[in-house]
């Protein structure tokens, strides 16, 4: 039976509260507490020994029964049981709670996860309280279920099917002491290919991680809408409730077991706890991988790793567990690994994915599993305007609220108090550049057959990151189509064109931009990666769009076909190629279909550069400058001289190292210039010209004296420090941008990058209009 009737004590006196509760704003984000929570219980003796049931507290609990300490329990995740007298009528209960994340236990001496350095930590009994009876421990685990997994070299197959209604998790318990078995019923054993989306537990409403049955449902339908089969639960242990809606639906869990940069002289008692931890859950049949914990580095020694590795093998018998998500290759440490897959977490720009990617298979090493475990993180901009008029505890700047505590990252309540209202456009420009960068990079990870899944980041935008898939309100920010074409059972892709370059005596890694290309033999190879064994017809065809920039298909130009193509499950395989002569300039959209899957990718074909009759080419190898100009090499190479026009190219001095599209977005400014170059929103015309760095605006000036006028600009949208990335000052253009190419798998040489090259032709005309 629940409890009602608490009330809860900050050293003020008591006031009525309803348990699950935690202290919320009521106290200093920073106050560790204690809290005196009380309540008056009755009992009923006939029905055998009674128990109170704790089924989460935060962190430190003191339990008093009629005025005698009875327990004293550590630890937010596990739930456990304090004994009453079976004698009595009622009992008064006090429990003296005191939370993780002040002097008395610092975030990183306890299983704190990483909500702290999200936000910050709670206090309270943020779960249900629950008086039950029985004759034994109600918190002792159930048997785990057998692995519904099995490991084939690389791929998984498994199943999961519901048996009905699951029974909640107290009523298990309760169920266990009577001998009854809970489990799950199987159906036959498909190919398992794992999607899965990144969870933090962040619910700011409640101010704590133990979600209504209303909110996780909600949160299930929407993850299967956008084609998830998984969550993985990063760093908190969910509620017990939200592991069997999530079986109900079909939906498979990881379990990261609460461990990430823990204090080394502290790790004893978490390994007690994880063991705790792992006894209670392990009886979920849609757990389909643990982890024992998160970037675990220098300071976590190989042996703590083993032993949780071995322990969670003894407690579960699951076929997936890792001791380190991201893994000491990636986060450094003992080079010794344990446990039955690989786990990467590459957070990457996209034209180095691809390289990052092949970085991370097998080649010569034994066979496993490889899950990305965390990545593909794209932050967006957030509604700054709507936080300012609603001004969440979250973003304030009282630190009553708001404290820092152990977040490196601390930038909203600056930048709710001073960054600008954004042009028009720039929201909608920061989200398509998002699907561009996800769609790209997915369709490269459904490639490598070494892959047997991915976990994107993340669920819900969050204090310190706008990565997720709903928004700081929790509304979807992407639409089921949005996703469809990678996140699904089936995902169509584009293998990469090579092109090594001949560079200094010798051949260098070199590709072909897939989006745009120049008037003559278009060529393509299509493959596919599905989930099951399919034999279907491959269709492709190539339509006209308007130049202007909208992708409504104007007519089709040429198609192909191949009858009755059989790929095998999990096996990314090519299905054909696509072959096209075309003389005529535009823009055109390459589709492709397989049976029920289908797939598209714009398509430029740009005119060849018109001759530079009169411009030449200057580099300063020093300043690392490249300078175009309607002059003869003179010196000094940045001396502005009255009727030369420059486009100047910036790679050294007068630049700052920052990613061009990870943790950005971009304001387009100058309607008329965008309009010109015909490149604002096409995303993959970007792609090849992708530079690493962005003007020193302060620099330049030094470099360069006078008033420019920006262009392209990268706002941060973890600061919204501003930063251009393409100016002008009269005759005289600067920009980052690399239409030379040469980073990732951007082609290299202008020659050799038909957008970078058409890019270079209309600044040249803006210039000279």
């Amino acid at each position: 039976m629940r409890i009602a009737e608490w009330t809860v004590d900050y050293g003020d006196g008591p006031r009525p509260v309803q348990v699950p509760h935690a202290w919320r704003q009521e106290v200093p984000l920073d106050w560790e507490g204690p809290a005196r929570y009380q309540v008056q219980l009755p009992l009923d003796p006939a029905q055998g020994k009674p128990w109170l049931l704790f089924e989460g507290v935060s962190y430190e609990a003191k339990v008093r029964v009629d005025g005698f300490e009875v327990a004293v329990h550590r630890g937010i995740w596990d739930a456990f049981a304090v004994p009453l007298p079976g004698d009595r009528s009622s009992v008064s209960i006090e429990v003296e709670v005191t939370k993780n994340g002040g002097t008395t236990f610092p975030v990183r001496e306890v299983a704190s996860g990483f909500l702290p350095f999200v936000y910050g930590t709670f206090g309270g009994l943020f779960r249900p309280v629950r008086l039950v009876y029985g004759s034994s421990d109600p918190t002792v685990g159930l048997p785990a279920v057998p692995s519904q997994v099995r490991i084939e070299g690389c791929r998984l197959f498994g199943s999961l099917e519901s048996k009905g209604d699951a029974k909640s998790q107290a009523e298990a318990w309760l169920a266990s002491r009577r001998g009854e078995a809970v489990s799950a019923s199987a159906k036959g054993e498909q190919p398992l290919y794992l999607r899965g989306v990144l969870s933090w537990g962040w619910y700011p409403e409640l101010g704590h991680c133990h979600p209504s049955l209303d909110t996780i449902q909600g949160e299930i339908d929407q993850c299967k809408k956008l084609g998830f089969n998984l969550i993985k639960f990063c760093l908190w242990m969910p509620p017990h409730e939200m592991l069997e809606a999530m079986h109900r639906a079909g939906l498979w869990a990881w379990i990261e077991l609460p461990v990430w940069d823990p204090s080394p002289d502290h790790l004893e008692p978490l390994a007690g706890e994880m063991r705790r931890l792992v006894r209670q859950y392990r009886h979920h049949p849609n757990i389909v991988a643990w982890t024992a914990g998160c970037e675990l580095g220098r300071a976590i020694p190989a042996r703590f790793r083993q032993e949780l590795v071995e322990m969670i093998q003894a407690e579960t018998g699951a076929a997936l567990i890792k001791d380190n998500s991201g893994g000491s290759e990636m986060y450094g440490g003992d080079l010794r690994e344990f446990g039955s897959f690989a786990d990467f977490h590459p957070y990457c720009e996209p034209n180095f994915y691809p390289l990052v990617l092949d970085s991370l298979l097998h080649g010569a090493r034994r066979d496993k599993p490889i899950l990305l475990g965390e990545f593909n993180d794209i932050d967006v901009h957030r509604d700054l305007q709507r936080l300012r008029e609603e001004g969440p505890f979250w973003a304030s700047s009282d630190p009553a609220l708001n404290a820092q505590g152990v977040r490196w990252q601390y930038d909203l309540p600056e930048v709710l108090a001073e960054a600008r209202i954004e042009t028009p456009g720039f929201a909608e420009d920061s989200v398509s550049k998002a699907i561009f960068m996800r769609k790209f990079v997915q369709e490269e990870v459904r490639q490598r057959g070494d892959l047997a899944g991915y976990v994107v980041t993340g669920w819900r935008d969050t204090p310190i990151s706008t990565s997720g898939m709903v928004d700081d309100w929790g509304a979807a920010r992407f639409r089921a189509d949005d996703l469809a074409h990678w996140n699904g059972p089936t995902c169509l892709f584009r293998l990469p064109v090579r092109r090594p370059p001949w560079v200094h005596g010798g051949n260098r890694p070199g590709w072909v931009d897939p989006f745009s290309v120049f008037p003559g033999r278009c060529f393509f190879r299509v493959g596919v990666h599905s989930e099951a064994t399919v034999t279907a017809d491959f269709e492709w065809d190539i339509l006209h769009f308007s130049w202007e920039g909208s992708q409504r298909p104007q007519g089709r130009v040429a198609q192909g076909s191949l009858e009755a193509v059989t790929v095998q499950a999990l096996i990314p395989t090519e299905l054909g190629e696509v072959s096209w002569e075309t003389d005529k300039p535009g823009g055109y959209l390459l589709r492709a279909r397989f049976g029920r899957a289908e797939n598209t990718w714009p398509l430029w074909v740009l005119p060849e550069s018109t001759p530079w009759e009169g411009w030449s080419v200057a580099n300063d190898r020093d300043r690392q400058f490249a300078v175009l100009t309607e002059v003869a090499h003179e010196a000094p190479f940045l001396e502005l001289r009255e009727g030369s026009h420059r486009l100047i190219l910036l790679e050294g001095e007068g630049t700052l190292p920052m990613p061009f599209w990870r943790e950005s977005a971009y304001e387009f400014q100058n309607k008329e210039f965008w309009d010109h170059l015909g490149m604002r929103g096409h995303w993959e015309r970007f792609l090849p010209l992708s530079p690493d760095r962005a003007i020193d605006l302060k620099a330049l000036s030094h470099l360069m004296p006078g008033e420019w006028e920006v262009l392209m600009n990268r706002v941060d949208t973890r600061t919204y420090r501003e930063h251009p990335i393409l100016v002008q000052q009269g005759s005289v253009i600067v920009t980052t941008l690399r239409p030379h190419g040469g980073l990732g798998i951007s082609p290299w040489g202008v020659g050799n990058n038909p957008s970078g090259r058409h890019f270079l032709d209309r600044l040249r005309s803006w210039l000279v209009r």
